[in-house]
């Protein structure tokens, strides 16, 4: 890292639910403190640094950031103000760890890759799919060859629609953007379970008769042969989520490791049998930031940078896209042919 390294104070960029629940708290465990909140809302902040017991507190990110005591910054901002917080710590050189996406494009994301590129600075972010130990383990066991060569990979979650958690109640929810934002989830946690990237995809949506898209359903195709099937949805009852790796010996089935309630359960399946696979619980948020300050010494492989969020952006991307298009019509099927008759 550069000389800012040796500072360990951060600056918070935003006021949000999971920055109040956890990554204050994740910080100070890692042995660092926060030392300024920033937010365009001079009413949030002020609250947010009472609460927290955060010293600083600026609408000017530059105020923040020229502190020579900061190190990094951690933004958690909204989406569209993300952009505006990342180049306001590149030019000073301020390592960054920032809530997915980066940005609303893979063009813009990739500007910002740059710009903290050419800052000789670390922009990483905060992905909790990838941190979860039963996650961790699925990856390990795949590339110790516990199921074969990999054939398939299964994501599934759905629920009804809730916002985010949201410390502000007057902050508008972006519900157009949910299912976009889901598959970069989805799209990111296939590449670090298979260490293979999208090449090919194909997508089916609800029709627009039936009002707003909350619900899709979409196939890639990956560099190492295997195929990623993902559906997600709004519209549905809350079920428990799934996430499988099915191999030509054996599958590792991830049971509720989606919701945000808990790190779930993991199963090895092989010759028939089902075994419950024991995973150690550890606070992700936490183990976010260690590795995140551990990076330029011990680079966690885990761990998603600028470079990973571009390339899951370009693939959500192609999903949307895919899903704009008309689909083949079937059409209806008589019903003497259907049932094995035939026409006079």
């Amino acid at each position: 890292m550069v000389q800012s390294s040796e500072a360990v104070g951060w600056s918070v960029m935003g006021t949000g639910t999971i920055t109040t629940e956890h990554m204050v708290a994740a910080i100070r465990s890692a042995g660092q403190e926060p030392l300024w909140v920033v937010s365009r809302n001079r009413q949030y902040a002020a609250h947010f640094s009472q609460d927290m017991q955060i010293p600083g507190v600026a609408l000017d990110a530059r105020r923040a950031l020229e502190d020579p005591r900061v190190g990094f910054a951690y933004v958690s901002a909204v989406r569209d103000r993300r952009r505006h917080y990342i180049l306001a710590a590149a030019a000073q050189r301020k390592h960054v760890l920032c809530d997915g996406p980066i940005a609303g494009s893979s063009r813009l994301a990739a500007s910002l890759v740059e710009t903290c590129r050419t800052a000789g600075i670390t922009l990483a972010l905060h992905q909790p799919f990838r941190t979860l130990s039963p996650h961790q383990t699925m990856r390990r066991l795949l590339l110790e060859g516990e199921i074969g060569t990999l054939q398939s990979l299964l994501i599934a979650r759905g629920a009804p629609f809730q916002p985010p958690p949201n410390r502000h109640a007057d902050e508008a929810v972006d519900r157009g953007n949910a299912l976009f934002e889901a598959s970069i989830d989805s799209i990111d946690l296939a590449r670090f379970l298979t260490g293979q990237e999208p090449v090919a995809v194909s997508a089916l949506s609800a029709s627009p008769a039936q009002g707003e898209t909350d619900q899709q359903s979409y196939a890639l195709g990956l560099s190492g042969g295997a195929v990623l099937q993902s559906y997600e949805s709004f519209t549905t009852a809350e079920f428990e989520s799934i996430v499988m790796l099915a191999g030509d010996r054996g599958t590792l089935i991830a049971h509720g490791t989606l919701s945000g309630k808990g790190a779930g359960t993991l199963v090895r399946r092989l010759n028939g049998r089902n075994e419950l696979i024991p995973v150690r619980e550890r606070d992700p948020h936490v183990t976010t930031i260690e590795a995140f300050l551990a990076l330029p010494r011990k680079p966690a492989t885990w761990m998603s940078l600028g470079e990973d969020n571009v390339i899951a952006l370009r693939a959500a991307e192609a999903i949307r896209a895919a899903r704009n298009k008309r689909p083949v019509s079937i059409g209806t099927v008589d019903a003497k042919t259907s049932a094995g008759g035939s026409h006079p």
